[in-house]
């Protein structure tokens, strides 16, 4: 509001401060009175001085706009007279203390140099740039406040006319914050400081502010179910958010009501987003991206910056929270992630309603890893026992309702989790939250309340694990149909060995296998299998596919290894890129069909066939012909690469020619030795006539008939054997007969009797 001469309502300061300019030009005018007056003054401040303006002079110089007045100009001013400041108690001896005295005198002056003849009618911006004047040409007035002579007295930079009122420019508008706190808007002001936009907010020009009311931030605080702001800016997703919402109820524009058109408008915040502005009349109301409208309860506060409407409610813009998995990866929780996908759960956990996840970092699964001994999450999968103990493990880490930090009783408390089991939460009086899992593993939450929209994470520094509920080995065998097993393992009465074993690693025979054995001893069930072998090999057999220790597939080293079975024997077991393969006594191979069936004390892999220890005392075919000194045989068998095919024979009945008796065959071939043999004969020739002497069938002495009869042999020829009392001759496919010189060599899958000659079968050319 301006104020002419005839406005008696003064301030006490405004008197103060008009008095220490009277006195400041009485000393002024005892200055000129020592001094001559220059006759021709050159600028505005001179003339000033010179025309009587005292204490607009002493005014100048308190200010510190004297320099600025004799600048070029030209300046037009509108000088008060001493009377127009006395009338409002300001004199040359109390300027220093008029409040916002260079605005004051700024508002006085205008650029260019207008005679009282040139004066219009209309505003006039000032050197107050905030405080344009009014001029009325006709009436001789400027904001009010009469022009008088004289007029138009001219000065080198300028021209001066006289006043007889002070021109009081309008007090500024208060900023933001002042603003606020006079209308109780105590909770914005804490908003912007939580957010950390205060300085953004207050640093922006040409602004209008739709400020919620205490009230309004108190019912949405409710409506988030929180009792503070801090607690809501959590449940809302960080500071960061908190900014976006405010900074959606500022516009980059000054609108005071009147501004605003009939209707609805929209207009675009700092936040980004449009609001909806509906403008009724006087009634104004905004509505945003929720489609919550709220009415202006009051408008127009004036700011510095621009304009506040007071409103009674929060406005929300689109708030983009992430999912669990976006979370995750933005916290860097890889594992989980890997985890989750690899039990199928992402879309589980994604589609619920409500969800509050316990969310090992890396570090955690990486501890769990070494405590289970294995390198990777698809070897840990496999130890639990299969992806749906994952799934378990995982349903422990979440429980079915959102339970933000501060929201938690203090104290220890129970939460039931997907996996069904309660999981122990406790905090503590200070805030901090650990969770204890089923084994009583204890583990901190080391970041809480990260927002998703669907819940809230906690990040924690370990893996929690519930009751798992792994199959015992009968258990395992009973799942997998593995029945004739079962069946001798009860015969040998060695289930409870199995069970209550520390550690252990089964390969389990199939049903098949078993039949292959059956049929290999000539028998029609187990009970046949344990009349031929003893009740004692059976179990020593059964022995043999039990390792005292925990080796699942993944713990095994490339290629060959051997272990010591239950049964005192050792075992070959091979892996490759192919798979795992086992190998027995023998020298039998059988592939690991399923691997790694995980049970309470150890595993099972499944294999093709019956792996057999040394069941005997004999030997086998090698060590008998090493023993016997049948090194030339036994050389030729190793060339031929028969020697696995004699060893791991059912039955066999071999005639194993002597030393000598190859030497003789090498004279005959005239040949040096068995690779002169080789080269003559063919190797296909060499193998045939080794297997001309092996009969798969077991034949003692006293097993033959007296007189002749024929055997048909591996080399699919007959070979023709006559018993004349206690002598055996046996004859080839050219008609040479050779004596047994030692009948009744007993072998582990057989028997031998060496004889004289080579037997030759019919050779190809």
């Amino acid at each position: 509001m301006k104020t002419n001469r005839k406005n008696r309502n003064r301030t006490y300061e405004l008197k103060i401060v008009l008095g220490v300019i009277m006195a400041f030009f009485i000393f002024l005018s005892s200055c000129n009175d020592d001094e001559p007056t220059d006759p021709d003054p050159q600028d505005i401040v001179d003339v000033a001085i010179a025309n009587g303006y005292n204490v607009l002079a002493a005014a100048l110089t308190e200010a510190d706009l004297v320099d600025d007045l004799r600048a070029a100009g030209p300046f037009t001013v509108f000088a008060p007279t001493d009377a127009a400041f006395a009338e409002l108690g300001i004199n040359a001896t109390n300027v220093s203390t008029i409040a916002n005295l260079n605005e004051i005198l700024l508002s006085h002056v205008v650029r260019g140099s207008i005679t009282s003849e040139e004066l219009t009618s209309g505003e006039v911006n000032t050197l107050n740039a905030a405080n344009p004047i009014t001029i009325d040409a006709d009436a001789l007035t400027v904001d009010g406040i009469n022009i008088i002579s004289p007029f138009d007295v001219e000065a080198s930079n300028g021209i001066i006319h006289t006043i007889d009122g002070v021109i009081i420019p309008e007090a500024p508008n208060p900023g933001l914050v002042e603003a606020a706190t006079t209308e109780g808007l105590s909770a914005l002001l804490l908003a912007l400081e939580t957010a950390d936009v205060t300085n953004e907010v207050l640093g922006a020009s040409d602004i209008t502010i739709f400020a919620p009311t205490n009230t309004a931030f108190f019912t949405t605080l409710a409506g988030l179910g929180v009792e503070n702001l801090e607690q809501g800016v959590i449940k809302l997703g960080g500071p960061e958010v908190l900014a976006e919402i405010l900074r959606f109820h500022i516009v980059p524009t000054v609108a005071f009501a009147a501004d605003l058109s009939e209707g609805d408008q929209t207009v675009t915040t700092l936040a980004g987003e449009e609001l909806t502005i509906n403008k009724t009349g006087e009634a104004v109301t905004v509505t945003d991206v929720l489609g919550n409208t709220f009415m202006v309860t009051k408008a127009d506060v004036a700011i510095s910056t621009g304009v506040i409407h007071i409103i009674d409610g929060v406005l929300f813009p689109t708030i983009e929270t992430p999912n669990l998995a976006q979370a995750a990866n933005a916290a860097g929780l890889t594992t989980l992630l890997d985890a989750v996908e690899a039990a199928e759960l992402g879309e589980d956990l994604l589609a619920a309603e409500a969800i509050t996840v316990f969310a090992p970092t890396n570090e955690a699964f990486g501890d769990l890893l070494d405590d289970f001994g294995v390198d990777n999450l698809t070897d840990l999968v496999t130890e639990l026992g299969g992806i749906d103990n994952l799934e378990k493990v995982l349903g422990f880490h979440v429980v079915p309702a959102t339970a933000f930090s501060f929201e938690l009783m203090e104290g220890e408390q129970e939460l039931t989790t997907l996996a069904d089991e309660t999981l122990t939460v406790t905090r503590t009086s200070e805030g901090a939250v650990t969770v204890e899992d089923a084994a009583g593993n204890v583990y901190n939450v080391t970041t809480p309340d990260v927002v998703i929209d669907n819940g809230v994470v906690h990040v924690i520094d370990g893996v929690l694990i519930p009751t798992i509920d792994l199959p015992d080995v009968v258990e395992a065998a009973t799942a997998a149909e593995l029945t004739t097993l079962l069946a001798a393992v009860d015969a040998a009465q060695l289930g409870e060995t199995l069970l209550n074993a520390e550690a252990i690693t089964v390969f389990a025979p199939t049903n098949e296998a078993f039949g292959k054995l059956l049929e290999r001893y000539e028998v029609e069930d187990l009970a046949g299998l344990i009349e031929v072998l003893g009740a004692e090999t059976v179990s020593n057999v059964l022995q043999y596919h039990v390792v005292p220790a925990v080796a699942f597939a993944h713990d095994l080293a490339d290629g060959e290894q051997t272990f010591e079975t239950l049964e005192g024997q050792e075992i070959t077991v091979t892996k490759t890129a192919n798979g795992v393969t086992v190998t027995d006594y023998l020298g039998f191979t059988y592939n690991v069909a399923v691997a790694d069936v995980a049970i309470d004390n150890g595993v099972v892999h499944v294999i093709d066939g019956v792996v057999l220890p040394d069941i005997s005392d004999d030997p086998n075919i090698a060590e008998a012909a090493d023993e016997n000194g049948l090194t030339t045989l036994l050389d030729a068998v190793i060339a031929a690469e028969l020697d696995d095919d004699l060893i791991q024979a059912t039955a066999i009945t071999v005639f194993a020619p002597t030393n000598e008796a190859f030497a003789a065959l090498l004279a005959a071939q005239e040949v040096d030795d068995l690779a002169g043999l080789i080269d003559k004969l063919g190797a296909d020739n060499v193998a045939k006539v080794l297997t001309f002497h092996v009969v798969p069938a077991v034949a003692f002495a006293e097993d033959l008939q007296e007189g002749t009869q024929m055997f048909t042999t591996l080399a699919n020829e007959m070979l023709t054997v006559t018993k004349n009392g206690t002598s055996v001759t046996v004859t080839d496919a050219a008609g040479t007969t050779y004596s047994v010189t030692t009948a009744d060599v007993p072998i582990e899958n057989g028997v031998v009797h060496v004889i004289d000659g080579v037997l030759l079968p019919t050779l190809s050319e």
